[in-house]
């Protein structure tokens, strides 16, 4: 048998693997399981399960007229309830932890690749609205979350990282057992929905965190906390409403549990709060395409801890009331009625008997 030389040997293992590499970069672009360069293949069954890495696709290549977008207090909507409700066809591209400009960014993308896309329900969470415009996971040296920038910009060489990338063909391979067991791909109910991963009631939401001690001084919203409100919803919802008047846009604060606001009065955040959540309004309240919606007032909601798994996480169910809420009117804030709404809400959290909860 004639011996291979070094050279000989170097070319063909260098053949081989090169040819590997294409043959799973070619699979990598045909199954596409992040829809980085297409929509889902008709026939196709595909795991939803990683919001950060699909959702760019999802926008740029599903077929919907309606989202459903917002931070973890939006993981549990189901899109199949909003169809019926508003008569549109749903997507949800959530983003736990996301900042205003993470979610208003994936916005812009589904308005600049969807004409179709007419409605858009969006929760603004009070936790990062004293914020700056510009923050972002992909900027924040302190993010938990993995952001995969090379699927965000326009670079198709650093696509490398997907189409050879170990991890995400063991989400091809996934999406192809699917197919071949007739297992459906995950719906919009499903996608990012946590419910069965959590117990919920008062004991559960009392075990996830510890109550600060009673601040003795109160802090302001300052004129510098303003500022950075105003800009924070200018950039990143106000101007995209400016920017496409046809879209209609149902803004609403998501209703956290009484001990959330405990947690604050104690820390003696808690009139900063109101004043920020009433400044908010202020701002948003009389532009024509967006329909803002508050359930802080919701004595039923926030104040049943069966509902929630932490002090600001509730379940399903809550979703599906605000949902329908929404579509009936329920809870809309106006020009007309926002300062009695926050006359509300202040009487309610500023009097209520926190120290009952622990009891």
């Amino acid at each position: 048998m004639k011996r291979v030389s070094d050279r000989q040997f170097n070319i063909i293992f260098l053949t081989i693997l090169i040819s590997a590499l294409i043959v799973i970069a070619v699979v990598m672009v045909i199954i596409d399981p992040l829809f980085h360069y297409h929509a889902p293949i008709s026939g196709m069954s595909y795991s939803l399960n990683d919001e950060r890495y699909q959702n760019n696709g999802i926008v740029k290549h599903f077929t919907y007229d309606a989202m459903i977008t917002g931070t973890s207090m939006t993981e549990n909507f189901k899109a199949s309830e909003a169809d019926e409700l508003f008569g549109v066809n749903s997507i949800k591209t959530c983003f736990m932890g996301g900042s205003y400009r993470e979610i208003s960014e994936n916005i812009r993308t589904a308005l600049e690749h969807n004409p179709d896309l007419k409605l858009i329900i969006r929760a603004t969470d009070q936790f990062d609205l004293i914020t700056p415009s510009d923050k972002h996971p992909s900027t924040d040296p302190e993010t938990t979350f993995d952001y995969p920038l090379f699927l965000l910009d326009k670079n198709i060489f650093n696509d490398i990282e997907y189409v050879l990338n170990k991890s995400l063909l063991s989400d091809a391979v996934t999406d192809v057992k699917m197919t071949l067991s007739h297992t459906p791909s995950t719906s919009f109910d499903e996608y990012m929905n946590w419910m069965s991963m959590y117990e919920f009631g008062k004991e559960s939401v009392l075990k996830t965190y510890s109550r600060p001690p009673k601040s003795e001084t109160e802090t302001p919203l300052t004129d510098e906390d303003k500022n950075l409100i105003r800009d924070n919803l200018t950039q990143n919802i106000i101007n995209l409403a400016a920017d496409y008047p046809d879209v209609t846009f149902y803004i609403w604060i998501p209703p956290y549990s009484v001990c959330y606001y405990d947690v604050e009065q104690r820390k003696g955040t808690l009139k900063r709060d109101m004043d920020a959540m009433e400044y908010e309004l202020s701002l948003l309240v009389g532009i024509p395409n967006i329909r803002l919606y508050g359930y802080d007032d919701r004595e039923d909601i926030v104040t049943d801890l069966s509902l929630y798994k932490d002090m600001a996480h509730y379940g399903e169910t809550v979703n599906s009331m605000i949902l329908k809420a929404m579509a009936e009117d329920d809870g809309l804030i106006t020009t007309d009625n926002y300062k009695d709404y926050m006359n509300r809400v202040r009487d309610f959290y500023l009097n209520y008997d926190y120290d009952s909860i622990y009891e």
